[in-house]
């Protein structure tokens, strides 16, 4: 099944390459989604959507797109309007120089002008990694837009301790040479690459989704908003910017929040989030042994399950 409602029309060569990756993709998966645009404080948001329940925001990681929360489309748009954007400088969203933005402000600010924009008052959030940042900011800086939260896979936004391979990315002048050069070329850099940080067992990690991120890359201004966003999250010295981290903020936040975290995560163990599902009035932690940062990609249903579960209570 193709992308239906595509808006996206470019003349630009690696755009027109993303666009056939992602349809590729979707044609694979056989699921049916559109692929719209949204214009907020004058910027180009791509989204994905589908299904036609109450809304559910699907917030996507650092180095992805969008196009990773496919696989999860077909079960969720039994019970959600899905809408998963490209953060601008990812996929076909407007790129952004990091360094001219408050990231804490930014991430949330342009989430909100996409709800605004598609007329969503409040909604289900679902994130990932820096999307999980994202929606822990969005969860304590804009209550009333949360229904319940659920962060599958290590969120930022609870420590400032980050693997030191992304702290000597925060170091100055060797840090954005650093993260680009393991910005990956090829598919097999890119398997390498999913089997080093996101997943304990790639054998479910389709080449069609690797094509979809590699041709992301290609896109003019994609890897220097990439750079830039992870260049300014942190500090050699200090890690994560201590503006990111909301643990204690959370501590009086009654919004229902699920953690699904894998045992495998290779940022953070589960153990960071489990102090802070505890202190949350409706935190919870659940643990999915010999799962990775993306746990919803390995070849089980467990994080699958454990996220339906939680947002259509």
């Amino acid at each position: 099944m193709a992308l239906s409602s595509l808006e996206v029309r470019t003349n630009v060569p690696e755009e027109r390459a993303y666009v056939d990756a992602l349809e590729a993709y979707v044609e694979d998966l056989d699921v049916a989604v559109a692929s719209r645009t949204a214009t907020v404080d004058g910027n180009r948001i791509h989204y994905l959507e589908a299904g036609d329940g109450p809304p559910l925001l699907a917030l996507h990681g650092i180095s992805t797109s969008a196009a990773t929360w496919l696989p999860l489309f077909e079960a969720l748009t039994e019970e959600f309007r899905v809408v998963a954007p490209d953060r601008p400088g990812r996929g076909l969203s407007e790129p952004v120089d990091y360094a001219t933005v408050d990231f804490r402000e930014f991430g949330v600010e342009y989430v909100t002008g996409l709800m605004d924009a598609l007329d969503v008052e409040s909604t289900h959030v679902l994130g990932s990694s820096l999307g999980g940042m994202q929606a822990l900011h969005l969860q304590v800086d804009h209550p009333d837009r949360v229904h319940r939260n659920c962060l599958v896979g290590a969120p930022g936004g609870l420590s400032r301790k980050v693997p030191w391979l992304f702290r000597l990315t925060y170091a100055p002048k060797v840090g954005p040479w650093l993260f680009r050069k393991n910005v990956a070329d090829t598919i097999e850099e890119a398997r390498k690459g999913w089997q080093r940080l996101n997943l304990e067992d790639d054998s479910a990690l389709p080449d069609a989704l690797l094509e979809v991120e590699l041709a992301a890359e290609n896109v003019p201004g994609n890897t220097d908003s990439l750079v830039s966003l992870n260049y300014h999250a942190g500090t050699l010295r200090g890690g994560m910017r201590e503006a990111f981290v909301v643990r204690d903020e959370l501590a009086t936040s009654e919004i229902p929040t699920r953690f699904v975290w894998g045992t495998e995560d290779s940022f953070w163990p589960p153990s960071v989030g489990k102090p802070v599902a505890q202190s949350m009035p409706n935190g919870e932690l659940v643990v999915l042994d010999d799962h990775g940062h993306t746990p919803w990609l390995e070849p089980t249903t467990h994080a699958r399950d454990a996220i339906l579960e939680f947002l259509a209570d």
